[in-house]
């Protein structure tokens, strides 16, 4: 096909249908070797432990896999494409090595690929489910160093954020998560945990005392003794969810 675009190009276009034949034979080859080449990649990645060690199989399985092609070819059909110029199979062979080089490269590299991804897919769905702690409506469940963690609401004293990391202190423990203090805030049960501060959520009735510090700005003492920063931008709310007869708690956020 690529020949027949560029002799076309050139101004001498091949005939279209004994291009089309020679396309569909080079690939009835590359369907014969699929399902072993493909064989090959299972065994490597499932029998072959290092990085370079796979690559260098790889490396190896490139020249069998093209010499296998070609001379497939020529052995079924140099009866069809042999002429004048070509006296046996192994000068079609030869040929058929120079010329499909390329495309033959790339097919194998694609199979590859594919076939390696085709592999590790379950795996990353696997670990996508593992990593995804399962909901609960009384509880967050968290991952903290592979291991998961249900922590009942109720025992939450506050949390602060590390960067793109969270920081959850509970019953006089820190669990650092993989999970932004905005996300976290979603969730979190509205009314029981208000945001001070960019950088920290409290649980509501841990609070203790709050101490105007100027501009606006206070200090929050908890019940445990934590003294976080007010932020006066989440005062007001803060203020509201503490009265008792305020109106409905707005989300944590």
């Amino acid at each position: 096909m690529q020949g027949n675009f560029l002799a076309a190009y050139r101004g001498a276009p091949q005939p279209w249908w004994p291009t089309l034949g020679y396309t569909a034979a080079i690939y009835s080859i590359w369907a014969m070797l699929s399902w072993p080449i493909i064989g090959a990649v299972i065994a490597i990645e499932r029998g072959i432990r290092r990085v370079w060690a796979r690559i260098a199989a790889y490396l190896l399985l490139w020249p069998i896999v093209i010499g296998a092609h070609v001379a497939l070819f020529a052995l079924i059909y140099w009866p069809v494409y042999r002429s004048a110029g070509v006296a046996t199979r192994w000068d079609m062979t030869s040929i058929m090595f120079v010329r499909n080089l390329d495309t033959n490269s790339l097919l194998y590299l694609a199979l590859v690929a594919l076939t390696i991804a085709w592999l590790r897919w379950p795996r990353r769905q696997a670990e996508r489910a593992k990593a995804t702690p399962p909901a609960d409506d009384n509880a967050l469940i968290i991952r903290n160093r592979g291991t998961v963690h249900r922590l009942p609401f109720a025992t939450i004293d506050w949390i602060g954020a590390a960067g793109d990391y969270a920081e959850i202190h509970s019953t006089g423990r820190a669990y650092l998560i993989e999970e932004s203090l905005t996300s976290l805030a979603q969730r979190l049960p509205a009314g029981q945990f208000a945001r001070i501060h960019r950088g920290a959520l409290i649980r509501i009735d841990r609070v203790h005392e709050i101490e105007p510090i100027g501009r606006g700005d206070a200090h929050v003492r908890l019940v445990t003794g934590a003294e976080l920063r007010l932020s006066r931008r989440y005062r007001a709310n803060l203020t509201a969810l503490l009265s008792p007869r305020s109106a409905p708690a707005k989300p944590a956020q």
